[in-house]
């Protein structure tokens, strides 16, 4: 199966609101580099946490938009959220293409 059929098996099962399994589905958008179903895996999340906020920011950092990497990033700030260097190492990443 691929990712977008495991990902309607979450939904059926009621596992998206997972803060983990929904990560997990950010991270696997990003990496498909489709990062616009990450953040609507993002969006919908009840909850982020750093690594939630960092999966999104990877997904842009990985196609090269630095700056709606930027973007996110500041939004994550103004959340309250305190990166850590995977973070950086991202922003950094996707400022770099």
């Amino acid at each position: 199966p691929d990712g977008k059929e495991i990902h309607f098996r979450i939904i059926d099962t009621g596992l998206e609101s997972d803060i983990v399994v929904g990560t997990a589905l950010v991270t696997m958008y990003g990496k498909c580099g489709s990062p616009e179903d990450a953040r609507g895996v993002f969006i919908k999340m009840p909850q982020q946490n750093l690594f939630s906020w960092t999966a999104i920011i990877t997904a842009y950092a990985q196609i090269g938009d630095g700056k709606e990497t930027l973007q996110l990033f500041e939004q994550m700030l103004l959340e309250g959220m305190k990166p850590n260097r995977i973070t950086f190492i991202s922003i950094l990443s996707g400022c770099s293409h």
